[in-house]
């Protein structure tokens, strides 16, 4: 009979590589909905919710899929090679947590990016209507304009980085699919 903690540990290794294959997936559906031209929109923004959903479900499986080590139940894979905890699930784990705060970072980065535009706007709207100059708001409009034309040319060069980064994390799990002795780890079932 197979102890729960190590059932357990099976379906929450099938699961986060089925998460992770979403994360992915949800990535390069956020960076498809990337504006070639202009700043980011509400539509990139629902996709990058959707690509961060999926990346805390996989960071969730993962921590999860290694939680034994901690309690003493699973012993590290050098150990115990039928069921033990490969240091590759570790720094999967690290992985995973930096990925989900810089995806994080990122939707706070474009949040704020759609408040200053609204700001300016109104700014803009307050400018026509007191049209007399006396209110000081062109050099608001200038520093934020300004601001927000070196922000939109971060982005591409950080969604780059977070693709190179990704292909750090699918060298990862290919590499946990050929060293894991689990034979329950064929994901097909779990994605459907």
């Amino acid at each position: 009979m197979i102890d729960p903690f190590l059932h357990n540990r099976i379906f929450f290794v099938r699961v986060r590589a089925a998460a992770y294959a979403r994360a992915r997936e949800r990535f390069q559906q956020a960076r498809d909905a990337f504006p070639a031209e202009g700043p980011p929109g509400r539509e990139f923004l629902r996709a990058l919710e959707a690509f961060i959903l999926e990346l805390e479900a996989a960071l969730e499986y993962s921590t999860d899929a290694v939680r034994g080590l901690k309690r003493l139940r699973v012993q590290r894979f050098r150990h115990e090679r039928s069921h033990g905890i490969l240091e590759e699930e570790i720094v999967l784990l690290n992985f995973l947590e930096e990925r989900t705060a810089h995806a994080r970072f990122l939707r706070m980065r474009v949040e704020t990016d759609l408040k200053l535009r609204r700001y300016r706007d109104r700014i803009r709207r307050l400018k026509v209507q007191r049209s007399e100059g006396r209110i000081p708001l062109q050099g608001v409009l200038d520093s934020l304009g300004g601001m927000m034309e070196e922000e939109i040319e971060d982005m591409p060069r950080i969604l780059e980085t977070t693709e190179r980064r990704f292909k750090m994390g699918d060298r990862l799990m290919e590499i946990l699919r050929n060293k894991m002795p689990l034979p329950a780890l064929e994901t097909e079932s779990v994605l459907n």
